[in-house]
């Protein structure tokens, strides 16, 4: 018996507060537009952070035919993607009102930016996931992604400098599509 429907049940809550909560984000940035002045650093992030939401959720449709059934620590690997995809969304964008007194960039550069440690805890897992359940290898070409994928929003974690870090943000587009394509083509 596929114990998949309480999986998916639990992996949808948890991505739907997820998804909640950077659309929150969102409107509070909207909302602020004329009192704080607003930066695309952290607007672009959340766009990518947005299409991995989404394709996560379209993976969790595949699940049944990789795996019938699944372990607790399976269970608790899966539920740690989807909560390291809210922890990200959690703290990318402010929500509350004390948050909302600074510019989107200061926002960023004091507590958004610990939301790509965040991202990048959830693609670490996922290439975990990716090597335990579906048996691919690291060294496919969605590994080099991955380690890409994994690595930029460190070194934007990391970096000081306003012009490096929005650099790599400009940088991760492409890659999130290109990994998109790749992860839809599989």
């Amino acid at each position: 018996m596929s114990n998949f429907p309480i999986i998916a049940t639990m992996l949808s809550m948890v991505l739907g507060l997820s998804v909640t909560r950077l659309l929150l984000g969102a409107v509070t940035v909207f909302r602020i537009r004329r009192a704080a002045k607003l930066d695309w650093v952290p607007i672009v992030w959340a766009a990518i952070l947005f299409s991995m939401q989404l394709e996560f959720w379209w993976a969790i449709n595949s699940l049944p035919e990789v795996k019938t059934t699944f372990s607790f620590p399976e269970f608790l690997l899966l539920v740690l993607l989807a909560l390291s995809l809210f922890v990200s969304a959690a703290l990318l964008l402010p929500n509350r009102s004390e948050d909302e007194q600074a510019e989107l960039r200061v926002y960023f550069e004091q507590d958004g930016r610990y939301a790509l440690l965040s991202l990048s805890a959830y693609l670490f897992f996922g290439s975990i996931v990716n090597i335990a359940f579906l048996r691919t290898s690291p060294l496919a070409l969605w590994g080099v992604m991955d380690l890409i994928m994994i690595a930029l929003p460190i070194g934007a974690f990391f970096a000081r400098s306003r012009k490096v870090y929005s650099s790599i943000a400009l940088i991760y587009v492409p890659v999130c599509v290109i990994d998109v394509v790749v992860s839809l083509a599989n």
